[in-house]
């Protein structure tokens, strides 16, 4: 606790026990004739500062609240400050009297709880979004007898596992198209073009899904079936959508229109249902494309800096 004297210059205090100068590391000398202001840095709030001052100026009211000081050393404590006027018989004001409490640790225990809470809602949040797509997956997924779909269904949430990796390298703040592309197609040789920009767990894990259904499909009925096939993938990105080109070149001549057990229609479901986006299908003699466009937000998108 301290005392000050209001009726002095600047209110210096006046009186000062151990147990304030333990706290702050300061001898009696140092701080007896100083305004109590040497306690406040560059991480101390002005708001209460001046919630402070007014309390001091009303002389009637008593104050009471937390803020960051700082010792002789330069360390921070969380001050429990409360500041009451001292009144003589006629009213007017002797001293102000104002007890200090180190409440450090209870803030710290405050400020991790709330951490924990927070991390609690996010871990929430993604298993949410990976159960959706988990959803969609065994949803859409399509067999002619239940090897094929447990293998189709195994495979996607592979895909799922892969892009929860990748995120996890990162701590979850986004990752690159290049990576989710590499980790479906390391040896396939496709051809790639785009900004060096990171999207959002948001985008990344549902678009995941969708890369692994497209090249899954080259490698088993386009481009990529048989030698001297083509694929390219190129995107662009704007304030307020994602624009993904794939097409491929040199598939057999063969093949019919896309059916619905090539996985294309997860990739429609995807893109138009859970992004809200558009998928259109281009099909020509030996060449497959499709253009996607998915709409974001200013949070989905990291430019380089």
């Amino acid at each position: 606790m301290v005392v000050t004297d209001p009726r002095q210059p600047d209110s210096p205090i006046v009186l000062a026990n151990r147990a304030f100068l333990e706290l702050t590391g300061y001898s009696a000398d140092e701080v007896i004739g100083r305004n109590c202001r040497f306690l406040q840095g560059p991480e101390t709030s002005a708001e209460a500062v001046e919630e402070i001052r007014q309390g001091i100026a009303s002389n009637e009211h008593f104050v009471t609240i937390e803020l960051l000081n700082y010792r002789k050393d330069g360390s921070t404590f969380w001050n429990q400050l409360s500041i009451s006027p001292v009144h003589d018989d006629s009213g007017e004001t002797l001293y102000h009297f104002a007890s200090q409490i180190d409440i450090t640790d209870r803030r710290r225990a405050k400020e991790l709880e709330s951490i924990e809470r927070l991390l609690l809602m996010e871990v929430d949040h993604r298993a949410m979004n990976a159960l959706a797509l988990v959803q969609s997956v065994l949803t859409l997924t399509r067999a002619d007898d239940v090897a094929r779909y447990s293998n189709a269904v195994r495979r996607r949430v592979d895909a799922i596992a892969r892009v929860h990796r990748l995120l996890a390298q990162s701590s979850w703040s986004g990752t690159a198209l290049n990576d989710l592309i590499a980790e479906e197609a390391v040896q396939d040789g496709l051809e790639v073009e785009g900004p060096p920009a990171k999207i959002s767990p948001r985008l990344a894990q549902p678009l995941a899904i969708v890369l692994h259904e497209l090249i899954s499909n080259a490698r088993e009925h386009g481009a990529l079936a048989r030698g001297g096939g083509r694929v390219s993938i190129a995107w662009s990105i704007s304030p307020s959508e994602l624009l993904i080109d794939w097409a491929e070149f040199g598939i057999p001549s063969a093949l019919p229109e896309p059916l619905p057990g090539l996985g294309l229609n997860l990739v429609r479901a995807i893109i138009e249902r859970q992004l809200g986006g558009i998928a259109k299908m281009e099909w020509e003699e030996q060449s497959f494309g499709m253009k996607l466009a998915v709409p974001v937000r200013p949070e989905d998108i990291i430019l380089p800096a």
